[in-house]
């Protein structure tokens, strides 16, 4: 039998918990100016495994600036009225904020970035769904009713099995069953309705089957039940009559109560079915609907359908944005600040997330393009994903094939999920559309003073291909404040910051140059043992590394040595 069933049937004795947060505020007094920005500073001069940036500038000196460089933060809003971020947001030279798309692009007013889940009234989406549940509602009315038992399928939308044909396309029936059941909190409350009451008719069986055995006998009980009523064999059987034994057998080592009586009174009670319905209808409320059909009212399953959206760019989750901003760009030296890395660097501000829940690949997809288009050489994604649906995927790796193309390095950061990513894929990657490997996409963690990981991120000797500071890390926040904050998209601000300094110098250099660059320089942190938390079949283990096998480059990033390699590169 398969994994889906066992799903639906044990889910209502295990939780799932989803963590979506980048970032963590804290409140900390800081004296010393180091502290502020330690990620600017060297473990050789300031005793802190920083990126170099201090030194990196030192080399740079005399040398002329010969470009800013547009870096597009794609994910949350910004605060565009920070004192220290004014001067350094990108402006659409071709639009200005008079009510018309002057730039023809068909984004009215897009003068320092687009937001895509913005409606034309000014409202913005407060979260998105998650791709799991998108693609639930999708195909919840073609196969949300339908259960395959043995050779038979049943549909449930009366509320009672009713037996019916084959599902036409038996592929996609498998990827509802088998993926998007997997991926969906609501596919999962909603299956186990059904589930539910199919298990109840097992039951009535079970006791019918064991009643016509013993007669006589008063006070039967569960194990009276799990070895009369088996199978003779098992493991040929196709059905979920042995599945439902076994969701029995497990449910009552729960409770002391192993009478037949008190089981099949619980299984067969109508208060849960209808607690299940309720279940369902909350989850729906909390999960299901994001607003955006009313709200940005396009088709989010067509990407030619490209004209939607508002420039509202002050979000309420505008803080991780505006930390992020704060690391890579703005005056350095300013006293009471953090010195950001890049100075000459220009934000564009590219909405597609909202407080939780996951980006929808096709906001992601035209935001790229949008980046690429309006001439950004970085462009920062706000995290990976397992799961992307085949066509959508496509959109992706294209509009990064893209960025590829016209010489735009791609950022994203890992998630802090502790899993090993030779074990588990997540997108985007090098070889997610199967071709030969994307060279301009570059994969960052995070890093502690220390130098020693983030106990929590995930990680991978091929897949992860770089460290960076991103644990307590003072930046620009919403409001004209500066606050202290950890998480991987700080970590992706700091790689940010480094490559947009190497454009600063050196603009003719390509996002695959600057990859190429940034892991062939870092502080190398080989034949370094480090404790890490690693997830394995769904428990949390603490194991010994070698830093190596943390990630691709072995080390942390380092502005000195990437610009030293770049000024060589360039002279070639």
């Amino acid at each position: 039998m398969k994994k889906y069933f066992m799903l639906l049937i044990v889910s209502v004795f295990v939780g799932v918990c989803t963590v979506n947060a980048q970032l963590v505020k804290q409140k900390v007094k800081i004296d010393k100016q180091s502290e502020r920005d330690w990620y600017n500073c060297s473990f050789d001069k300031d005793g802190v495994y920083g990126a170099c940036v201090n030194e990196a500038y030192e080399f740079l000196k005399g040398k002329k600036v010969k470009a800013r460089p547009i870096v597009a933060l794609i994910g949350t809003g910004i605060d565009l009225e920070h004192e220290a971020l004014k001067a350094n947001l990108w402006k659409n030279a071709k639009d200005k904020p008079d009510g018309k798309d002057n730039d023809k692009n068909g984004y009215v007013d897009d003068v320092n970035g687009w937001n895509f889940i913005g409606g034309k009234d000014g409202q913005v989406m407060s979260f998105v769904t998650r791709e799991g549940e998108r693609e639930f509602l999708r195909l919840k009315d073609k196969y949300g009713d339908i259960i395959k038992d043995g050779s038979t399928y049943y549909s449930f939308a009366s509320g009672k099995p009713e037996v019916v044909e084959a599902p036409r396309d038996m592929k996609e029936f498998d990827y509802y069953r088998f993926i998007v059941l997997k991926e969906s909190r609501l596919a999962n409350t909603y299956g186990s309705q059904w589930m539910s009451r199919l298990g109840s008719q097992y039951i009535d069986l079970f006791d019918k089957e064991i009643r016509a055995k013993f007669p006589d006998k008063k006070d039967l009980t569960v194990e009276d039940i799990l070895i009369n009523c088996q199978l003779p064999n098992p493991k040929q059987d196709s059905s979920l009559r042995n599945y439902y034994l076994y969701s029995l057998n497990m449910a009552s080592n729960f409770f002391e109560d192993k009478s037949w009586e008190f089981w099949y009174k619980r299984y067969m009670d109508e208060s849960r079915f209808v607690k299940l319905a309720q279940k369902y209808k909350k989850e729906y409320e909390k999960f299901g609907d994001d607003g955006r059909k009313i709200i940005v009212g396009d088709n989010y399953l067509d990407v030619d359908d490209r004209v939607y959206g508002n420039n509202v760019l002050l979000t309420s989750d505008a803080m991780v944005g505006t930390m992020m901003a704060g690391v890579i760009t703005g005056s350095r030296g300013v006293e009471g600040r953090n010195n950001p890395i890049a100075d000459q660097a220009e934000i564009m501000t590219l909405v597609v997330q909202a407080g939780e829940g996951e980006p929808y690949l096709k906001d992601m997809a035209l935001a790229i393009r949008y980046a690429v288009d309006h001439e950004a050489s970085i462009i920062v994604l706000p995290q990976q994903n397992t799961f992307y649906p085949e066509g959508q995927k496509q959109w992706i790796s294209e509009a990064i094939r893209y960025a590829e193309k016209k010489g735009a390095l791609v950022i994203v950061p890992v998630l802090e999920r502790s899993w090993n990513l030779s074990e588990i894929t997540f997108y985007p990657n090098r070889w997610m559309d199967g071709e030969k490997e994307i060279t301009n996409l570059i994969t960052i963690a995070v890093s502690d003073k220390n130098g020693m990981p983030s106990p929590n991120s995930n990680f991978g000797s091929k897949e992860l291909d770089i460290f960076a500071p991103g644990l307590q890390i003072l930046s620009t926040s919403t409001g004209d404040t500066y606050q202290m904050g950890s998480g991987m998209a700080l970590a992706s601000a700091t790689v940010a910051g480094v490559a947009a300094l190497i454009k600063t110098y050196y603009p003719k250099l390509t996002g695959s140059q600057i990859r190429d660059i940034l892991l062939k320089t870092v502080t190398s942190r080989r034949g370094v043992e480090v404790e890490k938390s690693s997830t394995n079949n769904g428990e949390k283990i603490v194991d010994l590394y070698l830093f190596e096998q943390l990630c691709l480059s072995g080390g942390i990033v380092n502005a000195l040595e990437a610009v030293k390699a770049a000024d060589k590169l360039n002279r070639k």
